[in-house]
């Protein structure tokens, strides 16, 4: 197992805190030059000229751009942590882990949304005293067993046992104050933005080698805490199964809320994972997500260095589907099983009031009823307009748009509309062919389906072979026809 220089980490983190300081002093230094401009030429010219008002205006825009944002924001947050009473079995080893690294277990430990873990300092009696707490993603009690739970515990109480809570709200605070003064200087006129820009790579450079050195001292806790091999499964998994999570959590369980409806949510992930045909836009996503390259600036290093430093041999199987790669370990009896788990993320997640349904009847009573009404009474009306029409409608493009959109401002350009255009005519067919006598059938990842006895149809594929050219005209009537 590899081990970290702390005398390098001490180093560099000495110079992200000379560098925190430089950021002040630089900004200090630009508004004072410029300020003096306006101040020298009234005392030796007798009068303000133009290059002393602009100098002013400058001065006034930097000094603008560096206000400390977090002055003006809400503090503390409107989370609510999990019950010791109820969990006793999760806080039972948050306490067990914590007294094996040697830290005090926190108070509070909070349920999040994103399959991830992490800790913080809460700021109590008007920031007179800090408490340590911690989260930890629901997917990880789905997918993780409980020695690799107890690993990504022993991380993050890494990071107070090492003191990285004390310098990582400043370096969090001076990325954040860099970024928001460059975007705030972008658009000035005056070329202000060059130098924090400048400045602001070579913060991130040194603050991020700070925070990946702080990450494998963290790994490396956890090894020794836990093991390597649960330490190096526990990364491994949490590395496959955080984008998977972000993309099932953003294009499947969100909208679904947002309409007032609860669904299954672990099922349902096993069923997105499982999914052989995702939707193109979830595809999409993943691909650009699995290409992105590593930045000099990432706060994590790459997992396969986080696993090298752990000498874990494991690496991901070629040919294995993300269900295979993580359907060994579980951990959900900590919140006494699935249907426990989930009631305590829709309690801590959500408002309430939301209508509990099952992932096969979201069709017939959400979709459908959905797209209907928004089509019923238009020149879509699903009952009144003939399976035939597709190839004409989708012919209209942009046009077909603009006879159907909402009242408004329009402000989408013809490709947008489109496209818009397009979604539409998928809803419209799928409608269409509930009216004659399909069934819709919601499977989470995969395309919109509906089938009755004789087969299944995807209308976003039918529409996409008659825009694409893969489908002629007289080969979709061919189709249709026997439909309609």
């Amino acid at each position: 197992m590899g081990t970290v220089n702390s005398r390098g980490v001490t180093r560099r983190a000495l110079l992200t805190l000379v560098l925190w300081a430089g950021f002040w002093a630089m900004g200090a230094a630009v508004v004072a030059a410029l300020a003096w401009v306006p101040v020298a030429e009234s005392r030796y010219t007798g009068g303000l000229g133009c290059s002393g008002a602009l100098a002013g205006a400058g001065a006034l825009t930097v000094l603008w751009a560096l206000r400390p944002r977090w002055w003006f924001q809400k503090r503390g947050s409107d989370m609510a942590s999990l019950s010791p009473e109820r969990l006793p079995e999760l806080f039972s080893l948050v306490e067990e882990v914590a007294r094996r690294v040697g830290t005090r277990a926190p108070r509070k430990v909070f349920l999040v949304d994103q399959a991830t873990a992490f800790i913080s300092m809460e700021r109590r009696w008007w920031g007179l005293r800090r408490e340590a707490v911690v989260g930890v993603g629901l997917p990880l009690f789905s997918f993780l067993s409980r020695e690799e739970l107890a690993s990504v515990l022993a991380h993050e109480f890494g990071h107070h046992v090492g003191g990285d809570l004390t310098l990582g709200p400043w370096v969090y605070r001076t990325r954040v104050a860099i970024a928001s003064a460059v975007e705030s200087l972008e658009d000035s006129a005056f070329f202000l933005d060059v130098p924090f820009r400048l400045y602001g790579q070579l913060f991130l450079r040194v603050s991020s080698a700070v925070s990946r050195q702080q990450e494998l001292a963290a790994d490396a806790l956890a090894a020794r805490t836990c093991g390597v091999e649960a330490t190096g499964e526990a990364l491994r998994k949490v590395h496959v199964l955080a984008p998977l999570w972000g993309a099932y959590l953003g294009h499947e369980v969100i909208p679904i809320v947002e309409r007032s409806v609860r669904v299954p949510l672990l099922e349902g992930f096993r069923g997105f994972l499982a999914e052989q045909s995702r939707r193109a836009e979830i595809s999409r996503d993943l691909e650009e997500d699995a290409l992105r390259p590593p930045s000099p600036w990432d706060s994590h290093p790459p997992v396969e260095e986080r696993l090298k430093s752990l000498g874990h041999a494991g690496q991901h199987e070629a040919g294995r589907s993300p269900l295979e790669e993580l359907k060994s370990g579980s951990c959900l009896e900590l919140f006494g099983g699935e249907a426990s788990a989930e009631e305590s993320f829709y309690e801590h997640m959500t408002r309430g009031g939301l209508v509990a349904l099952r992932w096969e009847e979201l069709g017939e009573k959400i979709i459908l009823p959905e797209i209907a009404k928004q089509l019923t009474g238009s020149s879509l009306d699903p009952r009144r307009t003939s399976l035939r029409s597709l190839p004409a409608m989708l012919k209209e493009g942009a046009a077909l748009w603009d006879k159907v959109r909402p009242s408004g401002l329009d402000i989408l350009s013809p490709e947008a509309k489109r496209l818009r255009a397009r979604q539409l005519l998928v809803q419209w067919l799928a409608a269409a062919l509930a009216e004659r006598g399909f069934e819709p059938e919601i499977r989470p990842g995969a395309n919109l389906r509906v089938y009755r006895e004789d087969g299944f149809v995807e209308p976003a594929v039918v529409v996409e072979k008659l825009a694409s050219g893969a489908w002629s005209d007289e080969q979709y009537e061919a189709w249709s026809g026997p439909l309609d």
